[in-house]
């Protein structure tokens, strides 16, 4: 990206950040804070997403006012330039990572964790070692690399989860 679309790029990512650190601040006040039962008021699970949503808020506005004042808010779009965006190569690992994640999130509790984990992270490496990066390398040693750290990275995440934090994934 050249130096000239910077603040350009940075007004619309301080909206998108501006906008999900308000949609997890209001997200998470509206979680239960069980009250009821007895628990402090710290301990609610809305504690902690509610504090890093007023953070997005506090760094998407401070970008903001940098992007603005920087002339970013003349964002000059053109039928051209949006084509040119939308064919560019960062914008297919973009959508790729998007897909990748959806599909992830989609499957999460209807497949086993550790397998589903295991896959994503699998077809991650692989999408963007094989398909997006044109840099010639050995195939049989990205694919050894990508089973072991899938495997091994599968296997921290979910032992973790279930060992240290007591938590039982689906």
């Amino acid at each position: 990206m050249r130096e000239a679309h910077l603040p350009k790029a940075d007004f619309v990512t301080s909206i998108v950040v501006m906008t999900l650190g308000g949609a997890a601040l209001v997200l998470s006040w509206m979680m239960p804070t069980f009250r009821e039962v007895g628990a402090h008021r710290y301990s609610a699970p809305g504690v902690v997403p509610g504090f890093l949503g007023v953070v997005l808020l506090l760094l998407g506005g401070v970008l903001f006012v940098r992007s603005i004042r920087s002339g970013g808010y003349r964002l000059g779009v053109t039928f051209e330039g949006l084509r040119a965006f939308f064919v560019s190569a960062s914008i297919a690992r973009f959508f790729a990572a998007l897909v990748l994640s959806m599909a992830y999130v989609l499957l999460l509790g209807k497949v086993n964790y550790f397998f589903l984990t295991l896959v994503y992270i699998l077809t991650f490496i692989l999408a963007y070692e094989l398909w997006l990066e044109k840099v010639p390398r050995s195939r049989g040693k990205i694919w050894a690399f990508a089973v072991g750290e899938a495997i091994v990275v599968a296997a921290v995440i979910s032992l973790t989860f279930r060992y240290l934090f007591l938590i039982r994934l689906p």
